[in-house]
This record gives C-alpha cells, sequence and structure tokens, in this order.
C-alpha cells in the first residue's frame, strides 16, 4: 500500500501538519496496494473567518470508481462553504489515474483546530477499499490585537441624569384645569337652555283619531279590492284610540281583553257593544278571510268615527278603573 503524506509549515502563529494514508479492505489487500490519497491545504496562515481549502488526490488504476465525500465528518470545527467534485480523471504518475475533489472551509474557532479524519471509498468491479486520511488540524489566530488597548479609548461614562423642570407639568395642569371648567360650564349653559325649549302640545286622542279616520277614507282601499288593507289601517286606529286616550294596552290585547278593560273603565253598554261588533267583524276578515262588501266597509268607518265622537268627552274626565262615567 502507497501511503503520501503532504506537511504544510507557516508562520509561528499558525502549524498545519497533515497526514494520510490509506485503510484496506481485508477482502481486498492487493486493491488496497494500488491507491494513493494526497492532501494538500491552503492558505498557510488563517485568522477566523478566512476560508480554508482542502484538496484531496486520489491515484488508482484506469476503471477505478472514487467517490469522495460530500460533507464533513460529525464533530468537525469548521462550516463546509462549497464542494467540488472531481471531473474526469487526468493521467497521474506510473500510468495511474488522478481524481481531485476541493473543499472551501471557513473556520471561526480560535486556537487549535483539529478535524476529524476524511474517507474516500475505492471500488473495483466487486471489491471495495477505503482510504483516511489522518486527522487535519491547523491554528486560528484572532482578529483583535493590542490596537485597541494602544489607541486609548475609553468606555462609554454612564448616562447623565438630568434635572427635569417641574414648570411644563405645572402649565398642562393649568391648562387641564381650564379645560374641564369649560366643559362644565358648556354643559351648565346648555342645561338651561333646554330646560326654557317649550315642548309641543299633546294632542288629543280624539282629534289624532279622527285626522286619521279621515285619511283613510282618502285613500279608497275598498274601491281597489283592498278590504284586509282598510281594515287593519282602521283596527290600529281605533285601538290606539283607546290606548292613548284611556291607558287601555288595546295594540297588545284581544277583543274580549278590550271589552273587559273598557266595562272596567265604565264605558256604556252600547258603546262597547259598538266596538264589539266592529272588531268581530275584522276578526273574521282578517283572520276567517272573509271578503266584506264595499258598504260594510264604508259602515265600518263611519261607525268607527261615531265611536270615537261618542266617547271623545270621557277623556276630558276620566273616573277610576270600575267607576261611573261622569
Amino acid at each position: 500500500m502507497a501511503i503520501v503524506t503532504t506537511i504544510s509549515r507557516c508562520t509561528v502563529v499558525l502549524a498545519v501538519s497533515l497526514f494520510a494514508g490509506v485503510a484496506s479492505a481485508r477482502d481486498a489487500p492487493e486493491l488496497a496496494r494500488q491507491v494513493r490519497l494526497e492532501v494538500q491545504t491552503t492558505p498557510e496562515s488563517l485568522a477566523v473567518g478566512d476560508r480554508w481549502t482542502v484538496q484531496l488526490a486520489v491515484e488508482a488504476p484506469p476503471g477505478f470508481e472514487v467517490r469522495f465525500p460530500q460533507a464533513l465528518p460529525r464533530s468537525s470545527d469548521a462550516d463546509l462553504i462549497e464542494y467540488l467534485p472531481p471531473d474526469e480523471p487526468v493521467a497521474g504518475s506510473g500510468g495511474l489515474q488522478r481524481w481531485t475533489a476541493r473543499y472551501t472551509l471557513a473556520l471561526f474557532k480560535v486556537g487549535p483546530v483539529s478535524l476529524p479524519p476524511w474517507s474516500v471509498e475505492v471500488r473495483h468491479d466487486s471489491l471495495q477499499t477505503v482510504a483516511s486520511t489522518d486527522s487535519l488540524r491547523t491554528f486560528v489566530t484572532t482578529v483583535l490585537d493590542d490596537s485597541l488597548a494602544a489607541a486609548g479609548l475609553r468606555d462609554l461614562k454612564a448616562q447623565a441624569q438630568l434635572a427635569v423642570s417641574k414648570w411644563p407639568w405645572i402649565a398642562g395642569g393649568l391648562v387641564a384645569a381650564a379645560a374641564v371648567a369649560a366643559f362644565i360650564l358648556w354643559r351648565r349653559r346648555r342645561g338651561r337652555r333646554a330646560a326654557i325649549v317649550p315642548l309641543p302640545r299633546q294632542r288629543p286622542a280624539d282629534e289624532v283619531a279622527l285626522e286619521q279616520l279621515r285619511r283613510l277614507e282618502t285613500r279608497r282601499l275598498p274601491l281597489d279590492g283592498r278590504f284586509t288593507e282598510h281594515w287593519v289601517a282602521l283596527s290600529e286606529i281605533v285601538r290606539r284610540y283607546l290606548e292613548d286616550g284611556f291607558g287601555v294596552a288595546a295594540l297588545e290585547e284581544t277583543t274580549e281583553e278590550i271589552l273587559f278593560d273598557l266595562e272596567r273603565h265604565g264605558f256604556d253598554r252600547a258603546h262597547v257593544l259598538r266596538f264589539r261588533a266592529l272588531s268581530q267583524l275584522g276578526d273574521l276578515i282578517k283572520f276567517a278571510k272573509r271578503e266584506p262588501t264595499i258598504e260594510e266597509c264604508v259602515q265600518a268607518l263611519d261607525r268607527t268615527r261615531d265611536f270615537v265622537v261618542a266617547t271623545s268627552p270621557r277623556l276630558r274626565v276620566l273616573p277610576a278603573p270600575g267607576g261611573d262615567a261622569a
């Protein structure tokens, strides 16, 4: 087995010692003796972060297959920047062929650096052997020196504590107090103005109901066949009249509940019966889908108007619930 050793020496701050060897396979001693492994490194002087080139060259007879490692061995104190695989083999010494692979590394550790052995696999037909280097050792210098101390540079002084004037705080407090006082004064003046604004006169319930009946009459809904819409509007007018004028929850109650409340308020029996007739007919039209005639619609509007006119005097003097009419 042939062994080739390459040793690189540099300045006092860097010393590289490289040893290359070939590990023969047990089943192929003759194959191992035909393989040569050489190692070269550049540059000779290294500092932190410098690029370090490692070149592996293998010589073997023609027909051999050489496989170089594509990654660094584990536990390496270096980073692989670039790997250039070998091209076609070239003629070597003694009729052998030569394969060359190049690795570019970056070293960031200061001091002695040792890389584990690198292994190259060599095959020929069914035989196989592995050629391995010894560990690669070098020394990396730091980029720092005594220039900073020689320059007489000093650390930064502690941050100075400046005295803070109290006048900005005092001025800010006065402005805030003035703003609060102005807001309070504005609210008081606004409240006084709102207090003297006259409220709109509340229109009597019978006046509102009679006006709504006149508007409903001018719409002439029955003539257009809109009977249900006519009865819904008529029912809402009379129920709102009872609710606004007498405090009866007519908009939310059924016909029977409204009749009970009317009796409690002391309405005349004739008025209660008139409202019952109107409401029962309206319920048939709205819920039983009974179609009225135009004459019935006109009569219902007139009877509702008569009911409002007949009961409106009670709006001026309302008896207590259950009492007699005044």
